[in-house]
């Protein structure tokens, strides 16, 4: 089974890189939106500011880069995948790779917001540890929903099935990227850094659950 997951979690990084065009406009859109707050807020906003604006673009690369997933699955490769993985190593393949992938440009959009503004957050290893734990949360969400709708063929469902489901991990998320602008008891991080983790791992249960009869469907 990890033997599988590994082989599978290779091809989705080649197959992300054959595909350059996708990953570059992807960093366009970052440096873009980046720019732009930059341009309105004259390079002067506050932490909480900050805050939000980090995870609404966090928030939008991650649909942008995981709505896909399952899409390029589709037709004969997807005949194909069903033959040589389980549906359960399928679904934890496609995770992990964009848990990997989410964090990675969530810490490339960090530093281009550091580049753009000041950015003077406290404890910046507990924010880093909740955008870490976010995109963990992020990709067990959104890996699910690609699926639902590579299968359905409706991209819309994405949006709408979407945000009910991640809006209690972005009010814990944002709630902690928030704390950790200042110092705050170690009860109340572990508190609700305990929460973002029961989140990840329901959510992670249920795409483990759900998915092999969306892809037997």
């Amino acid at each position: 089974m990890i033997s599988n997951i590994s082989k599978l979690i290779k091809k989705e990084f080649q197959l992300e890189w054959r595909q350059k065009t996708a990953i570059a406009t992807i960093f366009i859109y970052v440096l873009g939106t980046t720019f732009l707050i930059y341009l309105v807020f004259q390079g002067n906003i506050n932490i909480p500011t900050w805050i939000a604006l980090f995870w609404i673009i966090s928030l939008f690369t991650t649909v942008n880069a995981v709505s896909k997933s399952f899409m390029k699955d589709a037709n004969e490769q997807f005949y194909y995948l069903r033959n040589i993985a389980s549906p359960v190593e399928i679904i934890l393949s496609k995770i992990i790779y964009n848990a990997i992938f989410i964090t990675f440009l969530s810490l490339v959009i960090y530093a281009v917001m550091v580049l753009f503004f000041n950015e003077n957050i406290e404890d910046k290893s507990l924010f880093l540890l909740t955008v870490i734990l976010g995109s963990i949360g992020f990709s067990n969400l959104f890996t699910l929903l690609s699926a639902i709708t590579a299968r359905t063929q409706n991209i819309i469902l994405l949006a709408i099935l979407g945000f009910p489901i991640i809006l209690p991990l972005l009010l814990l998320i944002v709630k902690m990227s928030g704390l950790a602008d200042f110092t705050i008891s170690q009860q109340d991080i572990y508190v609700n850094i305990g929460a973002i983790v029961l989140l990840d791992v329901i959510t992670l249960i249920l795409s483990v659950i759900l998915f092999p009869y969306i892809w037997r469907d």
